[in-house]
């Protein structure tokens, strides 16, 4: 039988809001299109685990301009603009407060981390 522990621990991460929008519309985007992360990821041509890190926002990955034509490729768009249906930010910048969950193995290895967002706060 495996011993695991679970541990929770309280992570805050800074981000331009605009990121953080445009993160959270392009994840709107796949989930409507029924794709996973690596889906996107292998879309986009790029390593399999880049959309996971960047949707998690505890790596530092983010969408950056060069992923701007690849993503409107895997969407089929004609024009990068259509990447940008969302409201304009209210903030330059946020603190966001992480909810991080990790599950520990026997062996050492993590398993099952979840990431929930529990408080967006603008920096003044």
């Amino acid at each position: 039988m495996s011993n695991k522990k679970v541990l929770i621990t309280t992570v805050y991460s800074e981000i331009s809001h605009l990121d953080y929008l445009f993160i959270l519309y392009i994840k709107q985007l796949r989930e409507r299109n029924n794709w996973t992360q690596q889906d996107l990821s292998k879309k986009m041509g790029v390593s399999k685990s880049f959309v996971g890190n960047v949707e998690s926002f505890i790596q530092r990955h983010k969408y950056s301009i060069r992923h701007l034509g690849l993503l409107a490729k895997a969407f089929r768009y004609k024009s990068v603009a259509n990447l940008f249906d969302f409201p304009a930010p209210d903030y330059d910048m946020i603190k966001l407060t992480l909810k991080v969950t990790r599950v520990i193995q026997d062996s050492g290895k993590v398993r099952n981390k979840s990431v929930e967002v529990v408080k967006v706060e603008p920096i003044e």
